[in-house]
């Protein structure tokens, strides 16, 4: 219970900072100041200053709100379309059913960041773009778990009886067979947002997001040339990304002993 606690509690500081960035953040992280390129850490920047004299410090607090955002965002998309369209193709079964397996299986095929790239590439940098590439790429797990759990479900007896009874299929989908699925997919949503996390840094450390958005991938991506000049511009924002990760992996695994026992 303790290292749960731990854990819960570092995510919730790190959440907390991401949201209330533009109140802790000590400089503007997009000002630039050439003077100051390079600068060592110190008390008025405690991570460094990077290449153009911007506050790294300030940078990876953004960044963070904009990995959290985009995690979230993506999951919460991605799930509810995966568990929409899943569930009833694996409910309503026969033709409908063949064709969605068809799809997923012809998307399953492409590795989804690879994907994901593919998409952001041709639709441009920007935010709304990657969190528009990642849930193409996202909902094809979701929507396949969430068939075969409702696959294996809808043969029980209380869903057999409440459909010979004449209840609508759409009722006993939404209200009798996905409240009985809806742990599992907590646990999977779960390890989707460090999923989603780690897709969009790299999206970002190609240089697939919008550049005026602070990103911890694209700092990553601006500290790789001059890492032997000031190695802070990689350290700092790669330790946060591999900490944020690491927590929400970590919740995830004891979500699912939870659900296990």
């Amino acid at each position: 219970m303790k290292r749960i606690g731990a854990t819960g509690i570092l995510l919730f500081i790190l959440i907390f900072a991401g949201i209330a960035a533009p109140i802790l953040s000590p400089h503007n992280p997009r000002k630039q100041i050439l003077s100051l390129s390079f600068h060592a850490p110190s008390i008025s920047s405690p991570m460094g200053r990077d290449a153009l004299g911007r506050d790294i410090f300030s940078r990876v607090l953004y960044g963070i709100r904009t990995s959290l955002f985009i995690g979230f965002t993506v999951v919460l998309i991605s799930l509810s379309l995966g568990v929409t369209v899943g569930g009833m193709a694996g409910y309503i079964g026969g033709f409908p059913d063949t064709v969605f397996s068809r799809v997923i299986d012809i998307l399953m095929a492409f590795p989804g960041l690879l994907l994901s790239i593919g998409i952001a590439g041709i639709m441009g940098p920007s935010t709304l773009n990657i969190i528009i590439a990642l849930c193409a790429a996202g909902w094809v797990g979701y929507a396949r778990y969430a068939r075969a759990m409702v696959i294996s479900i809808k043969q029980r007896d209380y869903i057999v009886s409440a459909t010979a009874t004449g209840k609508n299929r759409f009722t006993i989908l939404f209200t009798d067979i996905l409240p009985n699925i809806i742990e599992p997919l907590i646990v999977e949503a779960s390890f989707g947002i460090g999923i989603a996390i780690v897709s969009e840094a790299s999206l970002s450390f190609l240089g697939l997001s919008s550049p005026s958005t602070p990103s911890l991938g694209r700092m990553l991506s601006e500290a790789i040339s001059v890492i032997n000049v000031s190695p802070w511009m990689a350290l700092f924002p790669g330790l946060t990304l591999t900490i944020i990760v690491l927590l929400f992996n970590d919740i995830g695994e004891r979500i699912r002993k939870i659900y296990e026992r």
